[in-house]
């Protein structure tokens, strides 16, 4: 049995519960997959549920304090299931599991422990040091760290210090679910009648995403280009207001889009702006759904993924984190200049097909399971 530990499982959606999600789905093919979560809202009960085949446990929980579940129940079910798996694979950053890993001394040593390592605590910095003493612990106990880029390993406070047992899978995706038609009847009306060849933002409204960088960018553009931002979070109100204040063609959708309306949205669009302020923004996995179809990203100089994933002047441009006037720059420039425009959309998707494609991954994470595969075999 392998048993994925993280905070959050689908149907929450992020990053991170992307490829948890990706990891449990593809290793369900050689071996039993058991996530342990927790409940992001205050729930008395443990549910367990099934989704896609794999066993989901939700623990009981209090509630979120500093954007950290916590819950008793978690710590019960961690031990109870770890002493039956094969394999535990932690995600970090996740404090309730970096502290429950300590549980791990009363476990057989044969036991295999990966941790994939998605970025460091960035926002709660008293967190973050009481945290890393249980990460350093969980990191020496594992068999292999996984990380999206080799940035991280530069970057990271914790890593520095295991850069021996280090593998790299970047994120990815799997082309058939993205290489479909999306159904116009799953899309609202205002969406179809955007104009063409417009900008697009799409992602979380949160305090890392640079989006007030993005509007004070598009408020220094004189010509006429259309932009499209579309997400919710806690800045949705502010972002309205500064929308409706504004003389730019900014459309707006204030909502989490569906799948269908992601794909018509990124399928459309010139091309994707990702202005991400902080290291919180570890990878940004949009950055792959909008290359899957060739389509350029500007992005941000962070110290994480970030940049990695598309690179400037291969398959996007990258500017300075919080600089709005290069953020205009690099907007007008790979708007107007078609030549530039179209060797970057070609090398997008050759980047693409070459690190982030889940075939490619996939054969990563295979052989780093191989052992315990080929004894279920």
């Amino acid at each position: 049995m392998v048993l994925q530990v993280n905070k959050m499982y689908w149907p929450d959606i992020g990053g991170v519960e992307t490829v948890v999600k990706q990891y449990a789905e593809y290793l369900k093919r050689f071996d039993e997959v058991v996530v342990l979560c927790v409940n992001k809202k205050f729930a008395l009960k443990t549910i367990v549920e099934k989704i896609n085949g794999i066993r989901v446990y939700r623990c009981a929980s209090f509630g979120t304090f500093m954007s950290m579940p916590i819950s008793v129940a978690f710590f019960w079910h961690l031990f109870r299931l770890a002493k039956i798996a094969d394999v535990i694979h932690f995600h970090e950053p996740f404090p309730l599991g970096s502290i429950g890993s300590l549980l791990l001394k009363f476990l057989s040593k044969n036991k295999k422990v990966y941790v994939t390592w998605h970025s460091d605590i960035v926002k709660q910095k008293k967190l973050k040091r009481f945290v890393e003493f249980f990460q350093k612990r969980l990191c020496k106990r594992a068999n292999a760290i996984i990380v999206t880029s080799e940035r991280m390993i530069e970057f990271s406070s914790v890593l520095k210090s295991f850069k021996d047992k280090i593998v790299v899978i970047p994120l990815s995706l799997d082309k058939r679910d993205y290489y479909r038609d999306y159904d116009v009847n799953n899309i609202e009306q205002s969406l179809l009648n955007l104009p063409q060849g417009f900008v697009l933002f799409l992602g979380r409204l949160s305090y890392y995403k640079g989006i007030d960088v993005l509007l004070e960018a598009i408020e220094m553009i004189q010509e006429d280009i259309p932009f499209v931002i579309a997400g919710d979070g806690e800045f949705r109100e502010d972002i309205m207001r500064r929308v409706q204040n504004s003389q730019k063609k900014i459309y707006f959708i204030s909502r989490q889009v569906s799948e269908d309306e992601k794909l018509y949205l990124i399928k459309n669009s010139k091309f994707l702006v990702f202005p991400s302020v902080l290291p919180s923004e570890a990878f940004g996995i949009v950055q792959l759904e909008a290359m899957i179809y060739g389509k350029p990203v500007i992005n941000t100089n962070l110290p994480t993924g970030v940049p990695w994933v598309s690179l400037n002047d291969v398959s996007g441009l990258t500017v300075e984190p919080s600089n709005s006037k290069q953020l205009a720059e690099a907007i007008k420039k790979l708007y107007f200049d078609e030549e530039l425009y179209t060797r970057l959309a070609r090398g997008a998707l050759e980047r693409f097909n070459e690190y982030f494609d889940s075939d490619v991954t996939n054969k990563i994470l295979y052989n780093l399971y191989a052992d315990v595969i080929n004894k279920k075999v």
